[in-house]
């Protein structure tokens, strides 16, 4: 079983993600924990270089980076797919493909004039032969909340820019999600990051139990 949990930063999902691995610890379920920053692929140090600025990609170099950037991330999003393609644990993904595009097309559209026409291809190899998603779980506060968990969690301020790509990042992701509903029949379920996680995870649990008698 395929569980993808996405939400933007501050939005606590980890904290979700990490009740709801106690909880499937207690049952003695087995499972597989993947973090798009976490899960060791040959592009490990690659990602680590990219990320290590800041919250959003950005290596500052001299020339424009997003489509490098773009193409390194769908190449580390593939290699994890591929290496879990047959497991039947149930997997964790802490961030999934949906993250990937939603911070990649405001990067993108701001370096390009032309963006849509690789932003539509990028799409399309993310989503290339993309495994089979049981679950998406998206944990969603006000964008404001956002703002102020992840500066105080960083200890620092997020500059004007900063807030109107949050703003843009959680409009890509919420167009993404539904996108995987309507068009893809994935089902979602919706969690409000402000709840006590234990209330969350029991909600998450029931929807899992749900799937799995409908499977049967």
């Amino acid at each position: 079983m395929n569980i993808i949990f996405e939400g933007v930063n501050g939005s606590g999902k980890t904290t979700i993600i990490d009740s709801f691995k106690k909880s499937l610890d207690k049952e003695q379920t087995k499972y597989k924990y993947i973090s798009d920053l976490v899960y060791e692929t040959p592009l490990t140090p690659v990602l680590e270089y990219m990320f290590k600025s800041g919250v959003f990609l950005n290596m500052k170099e001299n020339f424009k980076t997003s489509l490098f950037e773009s193409l390194v991330l769908a190449a580390n999003h593939h290699y994890i797919q591929e290496q879990l393609r047959n497991s039947d644990l149930i997997n964790i993904y802490d961030r999934d493909f949906i993250s990937v595009l939603a911070y990649q097309k405001d990067i993108i559209k701001n370096e390009y004039s032309n963006w849509k026409e690789f932003y539509e291809s990028f799409r399309n190899i993310m989503l290339f032969e993309l495994k089979n998603i049981d679950l998406l779980t998206y944990i969603s506060i006000p964008t404001e909340e956002n703002i102020r968990r992840t500066e105080n969690r960083d200890n620092r301020k997020f500059s004007q820019k900063e807030i109107e790509l949050l703003f843009k990042l959680k409009e890509n992701m919420e167009e993404e999600i539904n996108l995987c509903h309507d068009v893809y029949g994935i089902d979602i379920l919706y969690l409000d990051g402000r709840d006590d996680p234990s209330v969350n995870v029991k909600k998450l649990n029931k929807k899992i139990l749900t799937l799995e008698e409908r499977h049967k």
